[in-house]
């Protein structure tokens, strides 16, 4: 049904506005002119930039201009079910809690940003008490002209569901475009296209029947069809995601040819284009499928899947060549290979979690081989041992920039015998730390290595200690948990590193008091965010205007998934998976904890693009130098890790 707008765009006099909150003025018609440049305002803001033009007007049509004085309430649970969305367009408001009796800052907001989506979406009372930190103007969008925006606008709808996720959806659609433009000319993404061509398409007339493509589908088991003329030149691409949105949910029906149900005009490359250009298309334009052609005729399909396995392949060969290198220049040599190719994978799309795991699946093959070289060179003791990763390679969360963490655990009938096994171990593992470095891996500043004879412990002397830093629970003892409670078993006998953590989280449950020293040290470092709308930068003499991602972004996220973990009972070190697995059993709802995922893999994301980049500082990055749609998510994502933080203090009453 076609819509009739209504203009109901307000506005204020500036004469009586402080004195009356919420008050509007209508003017007869709102001019074409205010009208466009209001249209061009939200476009600075997602998901307003991704509307198309008929939608974005829509909604300027029936929205309203309402000014609220610094400390006037927007909205509240009390004012009863949610009948309008807010829109930001100057100023700054805050989200607060009160369900516990307290004043807790759960949400804040700024230019560009709207409120409250999951109530006006489920049509409930809000759960904030939403105020305005400054003198605010926010736009007005009754809820029956915002649920019509949500029918005519797929990018609307997609934002106002998904939230934060969408935000990181398009922001990744952006980094792949600026990495893969970056990474044109290295290694298999400048191979022609015509490499990845294995056979002819399957193409059928544009006459055909839905039907009768769609069985041809099933029995080729392929996931696309071309539609070409007799000439074999390409007139539309048919594809399982068609199969999913056009027919089988009845819009289309399977008699009719395959021309209504196709997607014309699809796009194509020359075989001899460079891989590249087929990622970078499909990046910026959205789609899945590049049809392969000479001369105008269709000569193969390259879909996203062949230029990631494409990047499998590579990184079998990468770990080829770390297994039969020879020496560590050999290894060296592999580490830069690891790192290109982390570029590659990140020009792709992978997201965080899943590159930062390659990445320490591709240095644990670097770690097994320089321990198998030193073996040759210094062989340790005859007994049983194992080599642990600690800190972020414990957790599988290493990025393009670490150092070493580690540490030996190894079998001894007694104390006596551990000290005659730990010299023999010691002078294996100043080898190994040693080669390591020369691989790229810089010794760790503190120490924690193998080498060091207080991290080279039998079995029975790993639980006297832990079990002396629970008892002792001083700052020395958690800064020591807070790396070494993050272990993983690299290489020998990881059957010792298991009855290890089987151990601890037997262990550390019964230790309330030290679960409680750590979530006080943990609540130590806070998220750098000012109460609502700028970030807390360093305003020291090495690095002005910054913040480091590292210690004030992650660390949050990490120190409180690792607390939750223990207090839970759960063994595994990474932490996504500690927050996934800890937080039903702590009873944190499904998209609460999808939301402090998101948010940690977009600050390693960060991490890892400044650290692709070669910046002078691996973890530091000034949040001004953002694009806009990166600084909102940083904000975001921050605000996330307050959150977290605010669990913690409840759960320890700190």
């Amino acid at each position: 049904m076609p819509w009739k707008a209504a203009p109901v765009l307000e506005f204020h006099s500036s004469a009586w506005l402080a004195d009356c909150p919420g008050a509007v003025i209508m003017p007869p018609q709102p001019a074409p002119s205010l009208i466009a440049s209001t249209v061009a305002e939200l476009r600075r803001y997602a998901p307003f930039d991704a509307m198309d033009t008929v939608a974005l007007t829509f909604l300027v049509h029936h929205l309203k201009l309402e000014y609220f004085p610094q400390g006037s309430s927007l909205l509240a649970p009390d004012d009863g079910v949610a009948e309008c969305l807010l829109i930001v367009q100057k100023g700054a408001v805050t989200g607060i809690d009160k369900s516990d009796g307290g004043d807790t800052l759960a949400q804040a907001f700024t230019d560009g940003e709207c409120f409250p989506l999951g109530a006006i979406i489920a049509r409930q009372r809000p759960t904030l008490t939403y105020s305005a930190a400054t003198d605010t103007f926010c736009y007005r969008l009754d809820a029956s002209a915002f649920e019509h925006v949500m029918d005519i606008s797929r990018e609307f709808r997609h934002y106002a569901v998904t939230g934060l996720a969408a935000l990181l959806e398009k922001s990744q659609q952006r980094v792949q475009s600026h990495y893969t433009a970056r990474v044109a000319d290295a290694g298999s993404l400048s191979t022609p296209l015509k490499s990845l061509v294995r056979r002819l398409p399957i193409t059928v007339a544009p006459g055909t029947p839905i039907r009768r493509v769609l069985e041809i589908m099933q029995a080729e088991r392929i996931g696309s069809v071309v539609i070409a003329d007799e000439a074999m030149k390409p007139l539309g691409i048919f594809t399982e995601r068609d199969v999913l949105d056009r027919i089988a949910l009845g819009a289309i029906a399977q008699d009719l040819p395959i021309d209504v149900a196709m997607t014309p005009g699809p796009f194509t490359l020359p075989s001899h284009a460079p891989m590249f250009e087929a990622a970078q298309a499909m990046t910026r334009l959205r789609f899945r499928h590049v049809i392969v052609i000479e001369e105008g005729r269709v000569v193969g399909i390259v879909s996203e899947r062949d230029l990631f396995t494409m990047q499998q392949l590579s990184l079998g060969q990468v770990a080829k060549s770390i297994d039969h290198a020879g020496n560590a220049d050999e290894l060296a040599d592999a580490a830069t290979e690891v790192r290109r190719l982390a570029s590659a994978l990140l020009a792709q799309g992978m997201d965080a979690e899943h590159l930062t795991q390659f990445v320490t699946t591709l240095n644990d093959a670097l770690v097994n081989r320089v321990l198998k070289l030193a073996i040759r060179e210094t062989p340790p003791p005859p007994v049983a041992w194992c080599w642990l990763g600690l800190g972020s390679e414990g957790r599988m969360e290493q990025t393009l920039a670490t150092d070493q963490d580690n540490a030996i655990v190894f079998a001894a009938a007694d104390a006596n015998a551990a000290a005659e096994l730990r010299a023999d171990f010691l002078a294996f593992a100043e080898t190994a730390n040693v080669m390591l470095d020369r691989c790229g891996f810089p010794l760790c500043r503190g120490d924690i290595m193998a080498k060091n004879p207080r991290w080279c412990l039998s079995a029975g002397e790993w639980r006297e200690t832990f079990g002396e830093w629970m008892r002792a629970a001083n700052p020395a003892a958690l800064l020591n948990a807070a790396i070494f409670f993050d272990f993983r078993g690299l290489a020998g006998d990881v059957s010792l590193a298991d009855e290890l953590h089987a151990w601890l989280n037997s262990t550390v449950p019964t230790h309330t008091l030290f679960l409680r020293q750590m979530a006080i040290n943990a609540l130590q470092v806070e998220p750098p965010l000012g109460f609502f709308r700028d970030f807390v930068v360093d305003d020291g003499k090495g690095f002005p205007g910054t913040i480091d991602l590292k210690t004030f972004g992650a660390r949050p996220f990490i120190d409180a998934a690792r607390i939750l973990a223990l207090a839970a009972g759960v063994s595994v070190s990474n932490t996504a998976e500690r927050l996934r697995i800890a937080g039903p059993r702590l009873r944190m709802h499904e998209d609460e904890v999808g939301a402090l995922v998101d948010a940690f893999h977009f600050v390693q994301l960060l991490r890892l693009r400044n650290q692709e980049t070669g910046a002078s500082h691996a973890n530091r990055i000034d949040p001004q130098q953002l694009n806009p749609l990166d600084r909102r998510i940083l904000r975001e994502s921050l605000r996330q890790a307050r959150i977290l933080q605010s669990r913690l203090k409840m759960d320890y009453q700190t």
